[in-house]
């Protein structure tokens, strides 16, 4: 998974395909109990690993800014009932907000505007 190459050449897309790795590989936690927010977090990589290869930086900010404004006020107004889809909607936010924080560690406070 590690490559030895130099670090001006390691990019956003080298992050979050090494937080996909971690994510199916990782034995630290037990991937019964984290299973649904695996989930979550691996559709939200996915998704940014498609879109990182193809928008310019605020379109990408903006986008994910947008989605996390929105399960925030999902949470917020209690709209999500199902202790599985918590658990799977809780990665997905995360796992955004750990990129986006990348980008800009204000992004992991932003969203609270």
């Amino acid at each position: 998974m590690i490559n030895n190459k130099k670090l001006i050449h390691f990019t956003l897309v080298d992050v979050i395909e090494r937080k996909i790795h971690f994510t199916n590989t990782n034995t630290i936690f037990n991937k019964t109990d984290f299973k649904d927010n695996d989930e979550g977090e691996l559709l939200a990589y996915h998704q940014m690993l498609v879109d990182v290869k193809e928008m310019n930086e605020n379109e990408f900010v903006n986008k994910y800014l947008n989605i996390v404004k929105k399960i925030t006020v999902q949470f917020e107004n209690e709209e999500i009932k199902d202790e599985k889809e918590i658990e799977k909607v809780s990665g997905y936010n995360n796992a955004i907000v750990s990129i986006l924080k990348c980008i800009n560690p204000l992004y992991e406070y932003e969203v609270e505007d």
